[in-house]
């Protein structure tokens, strides 16, 4: 009967090993199941409270009466339960207004709106004019569309890419209607802001809670393995009758070389992910004379 050594081997090792394998499987799934678990539930340690006592608590200005009472309480909730994991205010404000009446264009007359809004209010997470962001969404026939105000950190963190990630959630989730769109501006928002700092430290722990449980069972293997004088079971020779493997002649016989060569055209223009992003994007000063970033669009 012929038999295939390698698969002999194989067998032999698994069998002999298969003690540390059960081991590591376990620490993996404890150290998985605790290490998620306290990670879940330190979500928002050693992030301050918040410091800017001046605002109001008001985060909802439905002026246009596009959303129902119960709408509105429910994105008040929502911005609560984030706003201490980004550390920055999350403001709403929905007009109905012909903001192209007076001396100004659709650009500028929403960003002055935006911003004088948002600095009056003296909204900021850590500070008066400190860490924000509010969606400016006007409703008004022939010039509707949504301007994002940035400040503090937000303004640090979003550059036109991410600027224009919020626009886009709230004008498809339009869609489905407002209520679900401005929940999409406070999800986008929450998401960006996190993806750096919370999710890159979120990544890293996960890395030590699945590596560690490998690297102590390894050096639990390791250790026993140098006290157990393990008997060699199968050699090369041990399933060759009369001890002595027969090597076939084999040849590769070199026919003919076919090289293809193709230029791989890429655009200069688009974006590779994971790159380094820059914050500030439409940085300009509000009349108050305070820093903000931000953009908009119409529809």
């Amino acid at each position: 009967m012929e038999i295939n050594v390698k698969k002999e081997a194989g067998r032999q090792y698994l069998k002999y090993f298969r003690i540390w394998f059960v081991i590591t499987g376990v620490f993996v799934v404890l150290g998985l199941f605790f290490g998620v678990s306290s990670l879940l539930s330190r979500e928002d340690e050693g992030k301050p409270g918040r410091q800017n006592s001046s605002a109001p608590e008001e985060r909802v200005y439905d002026f246009a009466e596009v959303l129902t009472d119960t709408e509105e309480q429910r994105l008040r909730e929502y911005i609560a339960q984030k706003e201490p994991l980004i550390q920055a205010d999350i403001v709403l404000v929905t007009i109905k207004e012909d903001v192209e009446s007076g001396n100004y264009g659709w650009d500028s007359a929403m960003m002055n709106y935006a911003d004088d809004f948002y600095d009056e209010k003296l909204y900021g997470y850590d500070a008066v004019h400190g860490n924000g962001v509010l969606l400016l969404d006007n409703w008004y026939d022939g010039q509707a569309g949504s301007w994002l105000s940035t400040c503090g950190n937000v303004y640090y963190r979003f550059g036109d890419y991410e600027i224009n990630r919020v626009l886009d959630a709230v004008y498809y989730g339009l869609d489905d209607g407002a209520y679900e769109a401005y929940m999409d501006y406070i999800d986008t928002v929450y998401y960006l802001m996190a993806e750096e700092g919370q999710m890159e430290s979120t990544s890293l722990s996960l890395g030590m809670i699945l590596g560690l449980p490998f690297i102590v069972a390894l050096i639990y293997a390791l250790v026993n393995l140098r006290q157990s004088k393990a008997k060699v079971t199968t050699q090369a020779n041990t399933y060759v009758e009369g001890g002595r493997p027969v090597m076939r002649v084999r040849r590769d016989d070199f026919i003919r070389k076919h090289v293809v060569t193709r230029r791989i055209e890429t655009s200069s223009g688009s974006r590779s992910g994971g790159g380094s992003r820059s914050g500030g994007g439409g940085s300009h000063r509000s009349s108050g004379g305070v820093t903000h970033g931000g953009g908009g669009r119409r529809r």
